[in-house]
């Protein structure tokens, strides 16, 4: 009984840094996996939507001054002269 020696305390930083290490690989995926369910749905909303005009990006499309055909597009191209 006099040679007992007490825990060594590295099994519970090993134990306390997986922990953490397990936590932000599950934030990490969630966090992934929620981008893309929102990638998904917003692609998902927009499929098919004459009025695609009002994406942000729509202005600086190339294909809006090659000759896009979405009636906003026409009305887009002829209020700006081009």
């Amino acid at each position: 009984m006099e040679n007992e020696t007490p825990p060594s305390s590295s099994s519970a930083v090993s134990g306390r840094r997986q922990f953490f290490a397990s936590g932000a690989r599950v934030l990490a995926v969630g966090g992934m996996a929620s981008f893309a369910a929102f990638q998904e749905w917003k692609r998902r909303q927009l499929c098919d939507d004459p009025n695609c005009i009002r994406l942000n990006t729509c202005s600086d499309c190339v294909e809006l001054g090659a000759g896009c055909q979405k009636e906003k597009a026409k009305e887009f191209r002829a209020s700006n002269g081009q």
